[in-house]
Order: C-alpha cells, then sequence, then structure tokens
C-alpha cells in the first residue's frame, strides 16, 4: 500500500562489523593473489595469539625444575653425613665410657692390692719386734749371769793376792783359778729399720752389729739414714 512522503515506517537499525584492515589491493597484484596471502596469514595471528594466552596462563612446577632436584640430592647426601657422625660419636662416647671403667677397676685392684701388701708388711714387722725382743731377752740373761761371776771372782784383789802370796811364800799354794773365757759375741740381726731404730743403733754402717743390705736401701753404705 502506497504512502504519502507524511507518513513514516518504523526506523531500520544499522549494523556495523568490525574488519581486520586489510592492505590496500594493488592494481598491480591479481586478486587471486591476495586471497593466498589471507588463507595463511590469519591462521598464524591466530596461533601466534593463542600461544602467547596459553604460555601467560600456564606455571611451570618448581618441584621438577632441576635446581630444586639438585637441592633435595645434597638435602639427602647432608642427612646421611649427619646420621653417620651421629653414629661415630655413639660409638667414642662408648668407648671412652670403657676405658674409665676398665681404668676404675685396675685402681680399684691396685688400691686392693697395696692395701694387702701394707698389711703383710704391718704383720712381718710385729712379728720382728717380737723376735727381736726375745732375742734382746737372751741376749740379757747369759749377761747378767757372767758379769756377776767376773764381779765374784775379781771383787777381792786383794784377798787373792794376798792368798797367792801367802801360798807362794809357804811354798805349797794352790794354782790360781782360770779366769773364766771370754763371751761369744752374740751376732745382731734387724729385720727392718723399725727394728734397728728401737735397738737405738740407728743409723747401722758397712761393719757394724747388724747391718745388712736390707737396711741399706740406696747401697751407700748407710743404713736406717
Amino acid at each position: 500500500m502506497p504512502t504519502g512522503q507524511g507518513s513514516q515506517g518504523p526506523p531500520q537499525q544499522t549494523t556495523r562489523t568490525m574488519q581486520w584492515p586489510l592492505p590496500s589491493p594493488d592494481a598491480d597484484e591479481p586478486a587471486g593473489e591476495r586471497r593466498r596471502w589471507l588463507r595463511w596469514a590469519v591462521p598464524l595471528l591466530a596461533f601466534l595469539i593463542g600461544l602467547g594466552v596459553g604460555g601467560v596462563g600456564e606455571q611451570p612446577d618448581p618441584t621438577t625444575t632441576p635446581q630444586y632436584l639438585t637441592l633435595q640430592d645434597d638435602l639427602q647426601v647432608a642427612q646421611d653425613q649427619a646420621g653417620a657422625l651421629t653414629d661415630e660419636v655413639a660409638a667414642a662416647e662408648e668407648q671412652i665410657r670403657q676405658a674409665g671403667a676398665a681404668a676404675e677397676a685396675r685402681l680399684a685392684e691396685q688400691t686392693a692390692a697395696i692395701a694387702q701388701r701394707s698389711t703383710a708388711l704391718d704383720q712381718r714387722e710385729q712379728g720382728l719386734v717380737a723376735r727381736e725382743s726375745a732375742l734382746r731377752a737372751a741376749e740379757a740373761a747369759p749377761g747378767s749371769s757372767g758379769s756377776s761371776a767376773g764381779a765374784g771372782s775379781g771383787g777381792s784383789p786383794s784377798s787373792s793376792g794376798s792368798a797367792t802370796s801367802g801360798s807362794v811364800a809357804s811354798g805349797a799354794g794352790r794354782a790360781p783359778a782360770a779366769e773364766p773365757a771370754p763371751r761369744a759375741p752374740v751376732s745382731t740381726y734387724f729385720d727392718n729399720c723399725t727394728a734397728a731404730r728401737t735397738a737405738g743403733a740407728a743409723p747401722v754402717r758397712a761393719g757394724d752389729p747388724g747391718y745388712g743390705r736390707h737396711l741399706d736401701r740406696d747401697g751407700d753404705g748407710v743404713g736406717c739414714e
């Protein structure tokens, strides 16, 4: 139905389409060449855009890098070395403990042996002192009787002399009484320096009664210095 100029229909919408800028057609370039250029340029551009977007979106896993794997290996080696050192330290401490226990045991044995020897020496010294006392008592008994006998025989020289002169003068006197034989010296022996000091003989020199090498430990000829 025809409309007049005064009547207007509904407004028409215009659609705009974005187009890639294309190179201006060259008068000398044929249309077939332009189509071939567009055929490979558009896919290449789309590939480059997709590659850039994909590279931005993906992040590499740090645990898969060579540096991380190298650090992991170094850490494992360090842990193994630390474990070996710990074992060595424990073994050294055990050896030190065993050596200390053995030293303490040896010290205890030596202390017990020294105490036993000291007790034996004390007992021996007591026995020697008893023997010395017995020897002194034995020496004192015959000495006192000999001295009394000597005193009895030589106590009155005047009377014996007068009797002798009287006998000679008369011509019939008895034979003079025989003098007592000298008493053999009693051997002196000191078992140790304690006995020599108790007897008042210390220091005992070489040639003195009772001298012995067991009293002269340093061999200088003087014992019980």
